[in-house]
């Protein structure tokens, strides 16, 4: 991902950053749709090799293979919302009302015969009132003859306590229970009495309540009957028991309409399932819950819009997280090579992350990022681009790929993470080959910590922790030895300017090199004067001071066969003098392009040959100009004829490799050079580039100028230091 474009146009035309153009947002908005499309491939395959098959199973069948649930599930338990809400149906009391129209009739009926009695009782059993009493009411002819042997006022009284309790029982309800009702699981009934305000009841234990079959009983334990005689007692009853009539009855609609509401109010049971859960065990038989589980997921199949849409918008997530990221720390991207070799490894690594999640059913003790090669692509990327900003992103956008492809969870997100950034930093700068199979131990100890403080911090089964811990143990090791094999590879093929590459072309015993210490040691020692500028002042601004040391050996390869061409090579004879002007500097610039020929066939890295093209950007050869100018006699001569084609240093190590290159050269002709004197000099040097705009293209800012001015001050005042004269010895 790129946060800005440089535009290297070559021989010499603008090199300028601009933002993104319309083609790179066209790349960018086609990679993210290619991502998202193996996103949501990913997902759809994922469900037809595992969901689908368990979906297949019914309850009883008996499971051949795990099922983990994917993604967080919910749904709502149908049949559990049932029990429920019989459940609370069952807890509802049913509603009763006591009719006040049976409690007037009872008590009227009542008065009736407590008005025929008392005559009855007065006149004898001759009477007109015993007449009527019989009639009205046959069964109280017992109730006559057991009153008789009482005087008239002891059975008026008894008559007027059985009114009383006969009223307070009708008035509280004799009750008939629905059958229905009998088992309800409240034991409590509510009771209304009042049949035109149903909301106002009152809630009696079952047990407690008046029935017809237990209202002897009911009357007998009345506190108004406690000091009457026994026979009083049974007198009163009796004649309670003969008139009451039950007024207790179940309203229907009522208990009903209870029952609705609370039905209404109770919530739906929603099972809420998270991913990775195991909820088929093979050679377990698939139960009841797991059952509806499975049928929940087959209605919830088809409404899948999430699995198109998510990846979509994650993937654009991403994207969007690593364009503000790269602009902000203006992480960018060297040239063409290096963007398709970054977006060649992160789509191997998107490819190879999609395929492990899919095809590998990883147990509880073994998650995807133990065994992903996360180390090693971002150490490959760290050494390959030699940016390891660059490669610190790209663990974190791997790391929250992880979280979405696992699903959603933290430990592999952590481990991801951990992971990338170990393979960033585990090789250490300017480290050799050896540090490869070093930085295997290294990845070894930080991945199985990390694995094993992630476990217990997320509270992972011990057991399990430990098990990931000594596979991530593995996938360190395992990382260093691919590494060793496949960054020499990859070198080779993209001849890409690694720590490593550098390091092995800034042995002396090159065979170039040697050819120049041996055939041209005057620009040798010339190479290695610069190297040494170019590395310090590059190591100063920041900049990669190994690439300019090593582009500084080689920026001179081309003067190797033609060193007596040279002056650095020359002994006295300058070869220029038998030469006109136009032809040696023919010869002079000759040895730009001769060199980048060599540097090709020795498959020198693109940064390095960029160097040896550069380093004399479009400046004038100023000798062999004034020389023309002096031969033609002032005739017009273009500047041109006597410049360098080009390109203008289009990096900061190039650019410092051009200043070094001419101060080391230039500062040779100084007399007496002193601190001071070496300052102004150089500073003069680097103007007179500046001014003419050598450095345009390159991003050197003033501060760096002025950096670069005081390195190589201090490095040349150490050149060109003075020693003490020695007395002569006196050889006897």
């Amino acid at each position: 991902m790129k946060a800005t474009v440089r535009l290297h146009q070559e021989h010499g035309k603008s090199s300028i950053r601009t933002p993104l153009l319309r083609k790179d947002w066209s790349f960018i908005l086609v990679s993210w749709f290619l991502a998202s499309m193996l996103l949501i491939g990913v997902s759809q395959t994922r469900l037809f090799i595992s969901r689908d098959k368990a979906l297949k199973y019914n309850e009883g069948d008996l499971v051949t293979d795990d099922f983990y649930i994917e993604n967080n599930f919910s749904f709502v338990d149908s049949e559990a919302t049932s029990r429920a809400v019989n459940l609370k149906r069952s807890l509802v009391s049913p509603v009763y009302i006591v009719s006040s129209d049976i409690t007037e009739s009872v008590l009227k009926r009542y008065d009736r015969f407590f008005s025929l009695l008392k005559p009855a009782i007065v006149n004898g059993s001759s009477g007109e009132a015993v007449a009527e009493l019989r009639e009205e009411f046959p069964g109280a002819a017992s109730l006559i003859d057991s009153g008789s042997s009482r005087t008239v006022n002891e059975l008026t009284q008894l008559l007027q306590l059985t009114r009383e309790v006969l009223q307070s029982l009708e008035y509280g309800g004799i009750f008939r229970l629905d059958t229905g009702d009998e088992d309800s699981a409240s034991g409590v009934i509510e009771v209304v009495h009042n049949e035109a305000q149903p909301d106002r009841r009152v809630s009696l234990i079952r047990s407690t309540v008046t029935l017809t079959e237990n209202l002897p009983e009911k009357v007998r334990a009345m506190e108004e009957l406690s000091s009457l005689p026994p026979d009083d007692v049974e007198f009163v009853t009796a004649l309670v028991s003969y008139f009451a009539e039950p007024n207790g009855y179940l309203n229907t609609l009522l208990s009903e309409k209870s029952r609705d509401e609370t039905e209404a109010a109770t919530e739906p049971v929603n099972i809420s399932i998270t991913s990775g859960t195991k909820l088929l065990s093979s050679g377990r038989v698939v139960t009841a819950q797991q059952a509806r589980i499975l049928e929940a997921l087959r209605l919830q199949r088809n409404i899948g819009y999430h699995s198109y849409i998510d990846p979509l918008l994650y993937m654009a997530f991403l994207f969007a997280l690593g364009l503000v990221v790269a602009r902000s720390f203006d992480i960018t991207l060297r040239n063409q090579k290096t963007f398709w070799l970054y977006i060649a490894l992160s789509g191997s690594y998107l490819l190879i992350a999609a395929l492990f999640t899919v095809f590998f059913r990883l147990q509880e003790n073994l998650t995807v990022s133990v065994v992903l090669p996360t180390a090693l692509f971002t150490l490959l990327l760290a050494q390959l681009l030699q940016d390891r900003r660059l490669a610190v992103l790209s663990s974190i956008l791997m790391s929250l790929l992880i979280y979405f492809l696992t699903p959603g969870s933290s430990y592999d997100f952590l481990i991801t993470l951990s992971a990338g950034i170990g393979g960033t930093l585990s090789v250490k700068k300017r480290e050799s080959r050896m540090g490869l199979l070093r930085a295997g131990p290294r990845l070894a100890i930080i991945l199985s910590v990390t694995t094993l403080l992630t476990g217990l911090l997320v509270k992972k089964p011990l057991n399990n922790v430990l098990i990931m811990a000594a596979w991530s143990a593995i996938n360190g090791m395992i990382t260093g030895i691919l590494s060793l094999a496949f960054l020499p590879l990859m070198e080779h093929v993209l001849n890409t300017a690694t720590t490593f590459r550098l390091i092995e072309l800034s042995d002396q015993n090159v065979p170039i090199l040697r050819r120049m210490r041996l055939q041209a040691p005057g620009t040798y020692i010339h190479s290695q004067n610069v190297a040494h500028l170019a590395e310090a002042a590059c190591d100063a601004i920041g900049a990669d001071g190994l690439l300019a040391r090593v582009g500084a050996y080689y920026h001179d390869i081309g003067k190797v066969d033609q060193a007596r061409f040279f002056v650095e090579n020359q002994k006295g004879e300058n070869k220029h003098d038998e030469l006109k002007a136009s032809l040696s500097v023919a010869v002079i610039k000759s040895h730009v392009k001769i060199g980048m020929e060599k540097g090709r066939e020795l498959r020198l890295p693109d940064e390095v040959l960029a160097v040896i093209e550069q380093h004399h950007g479009t400046s004038v050869i100023r000798y062999f100009y004034d020389r023309a100018l002096k031969e033609k006699g002032g005739e017009l001569t273009s500047p041109d004829d006597f410049s360098y084609g080009g390109p203008k240093p289009m990096s900061r190590e190039a650019a410092v490799v051009m200043l070094a290159d001419n101060a080391e050269a230039a500062t040779r002709t100084l007399k007496k050079p002193t601190a001071a004197k070496l300052e102004k000099y150089i500073w003069d040097l680097i103007m007179d580039r500046f001014r003419s705009g050598e450095l345009n293209e390159s991003d050197l800012t003033l501060i760096d100028l002025e950096t670069i001015k005081l390195t190589f001050a201090q490095v040349l005042t150490g050149h060109f230091h003075t020693r003490i004269k020695y007395p002569k010895e006196i050889v006897k």
